[in-house]
């Protein structure tokens, strides 16, 4: 009776050692993500970044990429102003998800003059979130698709933030307008399924979930003006 009480308690313990391994693996793969918003943007607007963030970005004497923009806030029933806020271009920083990925991983230098660098626990944060893929945002950027979307007052404003550059279209990448993109949408159709991984001629882009649904939705809607 004491032997088969001893055999009863072995395999019980058995059961409690080989689950408690499965919920640790578990916890193991279910890891939290890296934040966009809380951790990756902090970085680009901070004062190492400060080229692409300062008045004179995208102009003669800088070419860097704005990655915010100040922005006079009025109030909206009078008119007044009431302060300048600075707004953050979180799709100009998600475009150039794969000059980042060559930067922190020491393919290529800076893209633009001087010796920028970032400290090694930055260029860990920027590796892990390149490394989860798409949708680089994490889906935490508030975004509104109309039902009615047009190019000129919805696609306009995403190709002019995060596609017009000195360093890109408009500059040493071709111009794009609406008769361009109209012609291109089969390109716009490869781009938006892959948010940027396949499709663009100039190489990796990546591309918010905003700016995926709203080209869809524009696509979809047979490209209005």
């Amino acid at each position: 009776m004491k032997n088969k009480y001893f055999i009863i308690l072995i395999f019980f313990g058995f059961v409690l050692y080989f689950s408690s391994c499965y919920n640790s693996k578990e916890d193991v793969t279910a890891l939290p993500k890296v934040s966009f918003l809380g951790e990756v943007v902090p970085i680009m607007i901070s004062g190492g970044c400060g080229c692409h963030n300062n008045v004179n970005s995208n102009t003669i004497t800088n070419n860097a990429i704005p990655f915010t923009r100040l922005d006079s806030v009025r109030d909206p029933n009078t008119g007044v102003f009431l302060r300048i806020d600075r707004t953050i271009l979180y799709d100009a920083i998600i475009a150039r998800v794969d000059t980042l990925r060559q930067w922190v991983n020491g393919s290529i230098a800076h893209p633009g003059a001087g010796a920028v660098n970032l400290t090694s626990r930055e260029r860990d944060i920027i590796k892990a979130w390149i490394n989860q893929g798409p949708p680089y945002d994490g889906g935490d950027i508030a975004c509104v698709i109309p039902s009615n979307i047009k190019y000129t007052a919805d696609i306009l404003p995403i190709y002019n933030t995060t596609c017009k550059s000195a360093g890109c279209h408009g500059g040493r990448g071709p111009a794009l307008d609406y008769n361009k993109l109209v012609a291109d949408k089969n390109i716009l159709n490869t781009m938006m399924s892959s948010a940027g991984a396949s499709g663009h001629p100039g190489g990796v882009i990546g591309l918010s979930s905003c700016i995926t649904g709203k080209f869809k939705a524009w696509l979809a809607a047979g490209q209005p003006k």
